[in-house]
């Protein structure tokens, strides 16, 4: 029994060898899947010599009529190749919201100035009465007339100066009962009247009169002007004259001018321009208006 055991390890140390030379003589092939192990075990009638490591432990006597049995321990190994779902990223519209600063409260508004009431008829219609007017440079002017309200100016030629009356006649009067009249017949010079009116600064107003030109050779040029700080002096550089809107004998011819408010008080001027002495001239006006339309 003894020499049986030696003869066996004898030949199993010979023969690892060899075997070991065969395996790497073989074409290296690819690795058998899971699948093709489990078929190749199934099927397969192995003929190999049970191998034995040689340790000091009783050596079992093997049967000669015993069918060896090989056993094969498949260790799987699974790699997984899955990436990690990454954290869902923000969206822009989830960023801007959480990123939204919060709406502001507007402030309160700031309460606005109301409106003046328009400013028209009675004195503005020349309706509260004519006094007599004494003409700066002494000429003679009878039965003159300047309307309630209202201050006149004259410049004079060498052969005199504008007169102010009252007229009631009904072509000569676009509203009411009277209006203002101006003469220049014979003289060149500028002439005309003048009224302050309380402003809101910032405000606009929208300036409206109406003018009618009695036919002369030397055209009569009309104007409105506006002193926004509410001077008296028609030649000052603080007065902005603007030509009237219609260009008309003998009719009645409208004109309107938008302003700005500076301040809490403005003057409005109207004035004709006889450019040399000739006969006729004669200004009439009546019905003006000032309309505060509200600030910019």
């Amino acid at each position: 029994m003894l020499r049986n055991n030696v003869l066996v390890r004898a030949g199993l140390i010979l023969l690892g060898p060899v075997l070991a030379c065969a395996f790497m003589r073989q074409t290296p092939q690819p690795a058998p899947t899971l699948d093709q192990l489990v078929f190749e075990i199934q099927t397969s009638t192995p003929t190999l010599t049970p191998v034995f490591l040689l340790a000091d432990v009783p050596t079992a006597t093997p049967d000669p009529n015993a069918t060896p049995t090989l056993i094969i321990t498949s260790t799987l190994i699974v790699t997984s190749t899955l990436t990690a779902e990454p954290e869902a990223a923000s969206t822009p519209a989830a960023a801007a919201v959480a990123e939204a600063p919060a709406t502001p409260v507007p402030p309160p508004p700031t309460p606005t100035v109301p409106l003046a009431e328009p400013l028209r008829g009675g004195a503005w219609d020349f309706e509260e009465g004519f006094a007599e007017w004494g003409n700066p440079y002494g000429d003679g002017c009878p039965g003159s007339g300047l309307a309630a309200g209202w201050a006149a100016f004259t410049s004079r030629d060498q052969f005199g100066s504008s007169c102010m009356n009252q007229t009631v006649w009904k072509d000569n009067v676009y509203s009411g009962e009277s209006a203002q009249e101006i003469t220049f017949a014979y003289v060149g010079n500028q002439a005309g009247v003048y009224k302050s009116a309380p402003t809101i600064p910032g405000h606009r107003y929208t300036i409206e009169a109406f003018a009618r030109r009695e036919f002369s050779p030397a055209t009569l040029e009309l104007s409105l002007g506006v002193d926004l700080t509410g001077g008296g002096d028609w030649q000052a550089d603080t007065v902005q004259w603007f030509p009237w809107a219609e260009e008309i004998d003998d009719a009645w011819a409208r004109t309107e001018v938008t302003i700005t408010a500076l301040g809490e008080v403005m003057t409005v001027f109207i004035k004709g321009s006889h450019p040399y002495p000739e006969p006729g001239g004669a200004l009439r006006i009546d019905a003006i208006s000032v309309v505060d339309i509200g600030p910019e």
